[in-house]
Order: structure tokens, then C-alpha cells, then sequence
């Protein structure tokens, strides 16, 4: 894992829990301090799919059998 952490409050650990999850899949692990002082620590037991793998899998992998839009002719010079 690595050396990295994020602290966070107990409230703040709940209300962007999904948010924390990313992080510790990414290999931070999270200190979660309640109002009582005490600290517990909130970390992934794997980590979570690489960065390019995420991107991949928002693009789709199966192809639709249409064109994929593209950005070409909307650049300042459209040659």
C-alpha cells in the first residue's frame, strides 16, 4: 500500500463516503476521527482498477456499430 493518508471527520467519512471508497481503492489510507478523539482507519484490503482501466470502462467496450463522434472541424483552424 502506500505511505499516503487523508484525515477526515466521522461526518465528513459519512456524507462522502462513496468519494473516501475511491481514495482507499487507490491506495490512501483513510484516519476517520469521531467527536470522542478516538481515530480509526479506513483502507482497501485490493486496490481498485487502474486509472485507464476506469476510463475504458466509461467508453464502453463493445462496439455499437456506430461511428464514434469525434471532435475534427471544431478547432479554431479547420482545415
Amino acid at each position: 500500500m502506500c505511505d499516503m493518508e487523508q484525515t477526515a471527520t466521522s461526518r465528513d467519512f459519512i456524507r462522502n463516503f462513496a468519494h473516501h471508497k475511491r481514495v482507499a481503492a487507490n491506495g490512501t489510507d483513510i484516519v476517520v476521527q469521531d467527536r470522542g478523539g478516538r481515530v480509526y482507519v479506513f483502507q482497501a484490503r485490493q486496490k481498485g482498477p487502474a486509472l485507464g482501466q476506469q476510463l475504458a470502462d466509461l467508453r464502453g467496450s463493445s462496439a455499437s456499430g456506430r461511428a464514434v463522434k469525434s471532435l475534427r472541424g471544431f478547432s479554431r483552424s479547420r482545415a
